[in-house]
This record gives structure tokens, C-alpha cells and sequence, in this order.
């Protein structure tokens, strides 16, 4: 089922509230400056909501903020759970929450940072994997629309910026503990600590906490042939349990009036232990052909250290220099076996796969005020290793090792900035400026054979705000941005398969290009009752030159698929976003918030001249929820919907055959209750994934003349859960 228009009822909700809003605030006169956060007591829930709406309002650019009591609110343990209720933010599936995707298109289109930083990671798409941070350890985060030319140009979509609360230095002491159920599946829990304290000069985090989760990713495909019948088909059991530790502290000296130095170390650790059966029917879908039962454990493990100095000249001129290190490495050990229709085991494979990452950054930024500018000048420098390498032994004899997971990859980056913001009037700012990135990258693939690559790319942006009276302001930003190759797209090395159209050769290439992508962001931001409500609506535009896709070709009488820069997109859409008391009906304890983002893609590929929307794009995703206080429980109550509209896609293929995609609509209900039992101590109890509704894929395929020669249906069941967790702050 489709849900085209399935959000005209919030929108509409939104819209009508709204206007009354503004009919009860009438004009006030213009001021740029914000008034500062007005603290309920109590009202923990609503207070996190007015910070960080005045986050966003003070921002030279586009980007939304939550704050940790709103993220927790539901008492969701992996962060991406969290995230899901933010604008624009998508998972590929109910039951994942890992790889971020912003605005509706691939996670190659993201970037993630933690304190304003790469975190390297085993994914090879060059983006942090977002499950293994709790979000129990997180301050806020923020989704940055269009980036600033301070930042990393790699996130043409937007970047999620994961602050924790190891970045604030004030006194406080904090413990939670947490403990659930996720259904059909086994327990959950969690416990984190944490402990700032100033001495003299001195000041120390010491944060960390430990954290089990688990994910359960089963499905069941059945296959059809041409006229409809039965076919066969696989019942895939995917169950996964991780036992996390992090340990993130910081400290900070003031040496003298002048200087501070910093130093953040960091241990991050996940254990993924995973149980996989894979079953595979026969052409009646009843009777089993065979079945392969795995037993995997993947070992991730993280340490790094971020050092920095800044010195104050004086009250307008400061310089920072840092240092980031991090090291990393990932490895996992699959045992499978593999039975007869008769149960005798008739294969044993062993296999072993192992990553090995390296990233050293040193940076200097310069901030001087002139005249009412706020200037900036930045440098910086990295180089990022990844070694990946595999073994195989099937009963007992040495397989020969899979060549697109045996290669190594080095990257140099050269990067520079410049930046001014400063006000025209006391209405308007402007904030612009020029980044500059040189890369350089060597892979070097199975046989040792290497290719080197250089890239140069100028990116401007520049981002302007008027604020109206009434408290209206304008936003519209302009950027230019990349999309850097996947990794392992950069290992020449070909993985012999059926060297078919269904079950094509893979290999990588050294030779691609990075995208290029020219962005543009425009707003309405409507502030409600000293920013405690909101209403804002975002237009933006993309233009992709040299995309990047996987494409099919003949290469001597097989066919492979490599990544090539197909040819050039766009992606153009709306995002709305609002938070509402309704205290102009006489609810002054209930808040409608709500979010939607509507996108359009086109691509024209050039193997075969289709013009066509971007692959796995849903239509629409959005969510809609409500927070009621009740002042005498001391109590905050919760609704959250978060809807995806699934999306048809129609792939043509070198060989004229066609691939059509169908995945179906999906909507997930969250429950929640916050109770302050005290003014230190809060207890929250959710229900996530109430609705635990299954959900649905069809794919065909269409020969050259448009007849179908296969289909297949994948049903994968969503899980519920539950969650409570006790936090205290003394």
C-alpha cells in the first residue's frame, strides 16, 4: 500500500494550529536578539524542546537540534531508534538502525560526526555505524542541512552531529540504569555513569557506561517463476545480540589567563554475537533442499585520543591547534555448516575476516573579530589507512581468499577554509566562504597491483538569515559538497560468481571520481511563545554531476558489476517541522510536534539511457507526536508516529531485461512516560514499536520485450519492545 497524501492530516494539523498561534501572538517588533530559555519546573521534556529550538534559531545555517532529554524520551538504547523522529531521518528497514539516511537517498549521501569529527569505522561508506553509541551518553545532536565551509564537505544530503556530554565541563554527577525486553528475542539493559568536577584550573569528564542490545533481522523470501507458480525460495533467521563498553572522558586545564589545553581520550568496544539460518526450499516451498546453519562473532573495537590548544590573543583573536588519533580494527569469525534435505551435514566452512583502520589528523584554526566580522582561517591534514583481509577453510582444505576483501587503501586529504559571518543590519547576516580539498588516494588491490588517484575540488557556500517581525525568520543557503566512492568500490580485484545478469561478477574500480553536488536550502521559521513552539518549512534543491552507481557490463563474455560515474542527477523537496503548545485552545500541557520530507529524484544512466528516480528512495517519511504534562504526576506522556511511505522503482539493465522493485508502506508507534519522582531522579517506561507490523517487498523481473520471467516476495516481521530506565542526577 502506498501512502500518497499520508501526511496531509499532520501537515494540516500543524497548519491550522498555527495560524492560531499567530493570531493569539500578534506583531511584535523586530529583533534579531533571542530570549533566553524560560525553565518549567518539572517540564523536563518541553524545557530540552525551547533550548534546542533556540539552538536552531541562532545558527548562521539550516539545522535541526535534540536535546538528550527529548532523545531519551522514548527510551530508545541504540541512538539510531532515537533518530528515526528527527526530519528526514530514514533507516533501510524497521529492524535496522545503523546506517543513517538522510533526506530519503543513500547512506553515501550522509555524514556522520561525533564532536564534530570523523569517527573511522568498518563500514566502508565512510560513515559511523550509529548503533554503537547509546544515546543515554549523548548531549544533543544535530542535523545540519547545508554545511558551513569550516566543515567537511563529504555530507551533499546533510550531517548528523552527535555532541556527547563529555563536551560540557560543568560540575554534575550523573548515573542511569536501564533494563527491557525485546520480543520473541531476550532481555536488554544498560548502565552509564558519569562525573564532572572542577579543582583550581582543572576540569574533568569521566563518562562511560556499558549497553546490550539486540536486533533480530529474519525474513522469508519465496519465489515464483514467469506464469505465478511456486518456485521455490529461502527463510533467512537473522538474530543478532551486542555487548557494548564505552568509555569517553575529557579533561581540560586553564594554563594562565590565556591558554587551555584539552585532551579527550576514547575506548569504544562491541562484541556482536550472531545467529544465522538460512533455509532453502524447493520448488514446492514446502520440502527443504538445504540448510546452512552460521554462528558469527564480529570483535569491533575503537581508542582514540583528540588533543588540542587554544590561545587567546585577546578578546577578538584566538588560535586552536589539535591533533586527532584514532585506531581501529574489526574482527569476525563465521562457523557455518550446511545440511542435507536429509539433515546430513555434508559442508563445514570456517571463515575469518578482519579489518585494520589508522587515522591521524592534525589541525589549526584561526578566529579573529574585525569590524563586526567573525572570521575564520582553518587547516588541516589527515591520512586514513584501511587493510582488509579474509580466509576460508570449507572441510578442511584452504579456500582461496574472497580478492575484493583482501586490499588496502591509503588516503591523504589536504584541507583548507576560509570564513566570514557578519550582520548587514541588525536583521540580516551573511555567513560565506571557500574550502579547498586535495585528496589523494592509492589502493592497492589482491595481486599488489596499485593505483594512485588525485582529486582537487573548490567549495563555496554561502548562507543568509532575515528575521521578520513577529518572530519569522528566513533562511537560504547555497553549497557546494562531495560524494567520496565507497572504499571497497575502490578494489579493482574481481569476485568470480555466475558472471550472469542475475548473479553477476563483482569487482571495484581504482578510477572513480568523486561526485560533485551543488546544493540549495531556503526556509520559513515561525517562533511561538518565547520559542517554545515552531513551525518551519524548507525547500532544497540537488544537482549531482558524476554520479556514482553500480552498473552492469561485458567484460569478455561475463558480466560484472563495478561502480561507475553513470552520469548526473538532481534531487529536489520540502521538509516541514513543527512543535505547537496548544495553549491558544486552552491545552496549555499538550504539545502536537510533527515533521515531513517529500523528495523527488532523477538520474539518467548512461549504460542504457533511462531516466529514472534513485534506487531504494522512499517517497515520503515523516513522524507525528504529542507530549501531555500532567503537573500533579510530575509525568510527561508520549506518542510518536513514524511513518515511510515505501517507494516503486522500475531498473533497465545493460541487457534490456528490467528489475521493478515494490516496497511496501511502514509505521511504527512509540508510548512513553517520564515521571520526575524528584527533582534529581526520573523514571521513564516505554513501549516501542507497538504496532510491530510486518514488512513487505515484491521484486520482478521483465525480459527485453516487458514480460515477466520471475518474481519474488520477502516478508520480514518487526518486533516489539520494551523499556524502562532510571536516571539520576545529584
Amino acid at each position: 500500500m502506498r501512502m500518497r497524501g499520508v501526511f496531509g492530516l499532520p501537515v494540516g494539523l500543524l497548519a491550522f494550529y498555527a495560524a492560531g498561534a499567530m493570531a493569539q501572538q500578534g506583531n511584535t517588533e523586530n529583533a534579531p536578539a533571542v530570549l533566553p530559555a524560560v525553565t518549567i519546573e518539572g517540564e523536563a521534556i518541553n524545557n530540552a524542546a525551547q533550548r534546542a529550538i533556540i539552538d536552531k534559531r541562532e545558527a548562521p545555517n539550516a539545522k535541526t537540534v535534540i536535546e538528550a532529554e527529548q532523545l531519551n524520551q522514548f527510551g530508545d538504547q541504540p541512538l539510531g531508534d532515537a533518530l528515526r523522529r528527527l526530519p528526514g531521518v530514514t533507516f533501510p528497514g524497521g529492524n535496522r538502525a545503523r546506517d543513517v539516511q538522510l533526506r530519503g537517498i543513500g547512506v553515501e549521501y550522509s555524514q556522520v560526526l561525533v564532536n564534530g569529527r570523523p569517527l573511522i569505522d568498518g563500514n566502508s561508506k565512510r560513515s559511523v555505524q550509529v548503533d554503537r553509541i547509546p544515546s543515554s551518553m549523548v548531549e544533543r545532536v544535530e542535523i545540519i542541512r547545508s554545511p558551513l565551509a569550516s566543515m567537511d564537505g563529504q555530507g551533499s544530503a546533510g550531517t548528523v552531529n552527535i555532541i556527547l556530554k563529555n563536551q560540557n565541563m560543568a560540575p554534575r554527577r550523573e548515573a542511569g540504569v536501564g533494563a527491557g525486553y525485546l520480543g520473541e528475542n531476550g532481555p536488554l539493559g544498560d548502565a552509564t555513569f558519569l562525573q564532572a568536577f572542577n579543582a583550581g584550573p582543572w576540569s574533568a569528564v569521566l563518562s562511560g557506561g556499558v549497553q546490550r542490545q539486540r536486533r533480530n533481522e529474519s525474513k522469508d523470501t519465496l519465489t515464483y517463476n514467469a506464469a505465478g507458480g511456486a518456485n521455490g525460495g529461502t527463510l533467512e533467521k537473522n538474530e543478532r545480540r551486542f555487548d557494548q563498553i564505552n568509555l569517553t572522558p575529557s579533561f581540560q586545564v586553564q594554563v594562565g589567563d590565556q591558554d587551555t589545553l584539552r585532551l579527550e581520550p576514547s575506548y569504544l568496544r562491541t562484541r556482536e554475537l550472531r545467529n544465522d539460518i538460512s533455509t532453502v526450499l524447493q520448488a514446492n516451498q514446502v520440502n527443504i533442499n538445504t540448510r546452512e546453519v552460521e554462528k558469527r562473532t564480529r570483535e569491533r573495537e575503537n581508542y582514540g585520543v583528540n588533543g588540542s590548544w587554544t590561545h587567546e590573543f585577546d578578546s577578538q583573536t584566538d588560535l586552536t591547534l589539535s591533533l586527532d588519533y584514532q585506531q581501529a580494527s574489526e574482527d569476525t569469525l563465521r562457523r557455518a555448516t550446511r545440511y542435507t534435505a536429509a539433515g546430513v551435514a555434508n559442508r563445514v566452512r570456517n571463515r575469518t575476516e578482519n579489518i585494520e583502520l589508522e587515522r591521524y589528523s592534525p589541525a589549526l584554526v584561526l578566529k579573529h573579530q574585525l569590524d563586526g566580522h567573525e572570521l575564520q582561517f582553518g587547516t588541516d591534514y589527515s591520512n586514513s589507512t584501511r587493510d582488509e583481509d579474509n580466509s576460508s577453510i570449507t572441510n578442511g582444505v584452504a579456500d582461496a581468499p574472497t580478492r575484493n576483501r583482501r586490499y588496502g587503501i591509503e588516503e591523504v586529504r589536504r584541507n583548507g577554509f576560509v570564513q566570514d559571518s557578519f550582520r548587514i543590519t541588525p536583521s540580516d547576516r551573511l555567513t560565506y566562504g571557500l574550502r579547498a580539498e586535495d585528496t589523494s588516494t592509492k589502493a592497492t588491490d589482491f595481486f599488489g597491483a596499485s593505483t594512485e588517484k588525485d582529486s582537487f575540488f573548490l567549495l563555496p557556500s554561502a548562507h543568509y538569515v532575515h528575521s521578520f517581525p513577529g518572530d519569522l525568520d528566513f533562511r537560504a543557503g547555497i553549497a557546494r559538497t562531495l560524494r567520496r566512492p565507497d572504499l571497497r568500490e575502490l578494489s579493482p580485484s574481481v569476485v568470480t560468481n555466475g558472471g550472469t545478469v542475475a548473479n553477476p561478477d563483482v569487482g571495484g574500480n581504482p578510477n572513480i571520481s568523486p561526485e560533485a553536488i551543488w546544493g540549495l536550502d531556503m526556509g520559513l521559521d515561525q517562533y511561538f511563545w518565547n520559542n517554545r513552539g515552531l513551525l518551519g518549512v524548507n525547500a532544497f534543491a540537488r544537482r549531482f554531476s558524476d554520479k556514482i552507481e553500480n552498473i552492469l557490463a561485458n567484460e569478455g563474455g561475463r558480466f560484472v558489476s563495478r561502480g561507475q560515474n553513470v552520469g548526473d542527477g538532481k534531487m529536489y523537496g520540502l521538509e516541514l517541522e513543527g512543535r505547537l503548545p496548544l495553549t491558544f485552545i486552552n491545552l496549555e500541557n499538550l504539545t502536537l510536534w510533527g515533521n515531513a520530507t517529500r523528495v523527488f529524484t532523477e538520474v539518467e544512466a548512461k549504460a542504457t539511457g533511462q531516466t529514472r528516480r534513485f534506487l531504494d528512495q522512499p517517497d515520503y517519511v515523516g513522524n507525528i507526536g504529542i507530549d501531555w504534562f500532567v503537573p500533579y504526576l510530575r509525568t510527561t506522556l508520549g506518542a510518536s508516529v513514524n511513518l515511510n511511505s515505501g517507494y516503486v522503482q522500475n531498473n533497465r539493465l545493460a541487457d534490456g531485461t528490467s528489475q521493478i522493485a515494490d516496497v511496501g508502506a511502514a509505521a511504527r508507534l512509540d508510548l512513553s512516560a517520564r515521571v520526575e519522582l524528584t527533582k534529581d531522579v526520573s523514571l521513564s517506561v516505554s513501549a516501542l514499536n507497538v504496532l510491530a507490523a510486518s514488512e513487505k517487498r515484491s521484486d520482478r523481473t521483465l525480459n527485453a520485450a516487458g514480460a515477466l520471467t520471475a518474481q519474488s516476495i520477502t516478508d520480514e516481521p518487526t518486533y516489539r519492545s520494551i523499556y524502562m530506565r532510571l536516571v539520576s542526577t545529584f
